[in-house]
């Protein structure tokens, strides 16, 4: 996924990626050629806004503001999309797309995290009133 899409800068991910790797605040400020106390208030402002991100995803679920979709990993693409489908019938939305559009989002989400035609890896669907959604982790 491109840095782009996400409210994290490249910078954020690369500390993060780094940090995932088992590297050390000094570790990771040498790699990346900053200071260690850059690393500490990068860190910092990579948490605040992780747990912004995940307060909001949780006040529009509570909220009645969106529909989720849970797929597991196991699931065949065209099972994820009846899935999707199933949800937005029961909860009068209509999607705005087609099916081909709704599995290029799973499909480009998912990216290398299929096998076969199916998930490698769990994902979710938000389905917004609006008929738009958006494919998460």
């Amino acid at each position: 996924m491109d840095a782009k899409q996400t409210i994290l800068t490249t910078r954020q991910l690369e500390i993060l990626g780094l940090r995932s790797q088992g590297l050390s605040t000094d570790q990771i400020a040498s790699t990346i050629g900053t200071t260690t106390k850059n690393v500490i208030i990068i860190e910092a402002a990579i948490h605040r806004k992780l747990e912004r991100a995940a307060n909001t995803l949780r006040m529009v679920q509570e909220g009645g503001m969106a529909s989720f979709v849970a797929v597991t990993a196991g699931t065949h693409l065209l099972d994820a999309v009846r899935s999707v489908l199933h949800k937005a019938d029961n909860s009068n939305i209509k999607l705005r797309g087609s099916i081909i559009d709704l599995m290029g989002s799973i499909k480009t989400f998912a990216g290398s995290n299929i096998s076969g035609g199916s998930l490698t890896k769990p994902l979710s669907i938000m389905l917004f009133r609006t008929g738009r959604w958006i494919v998460t982790a």
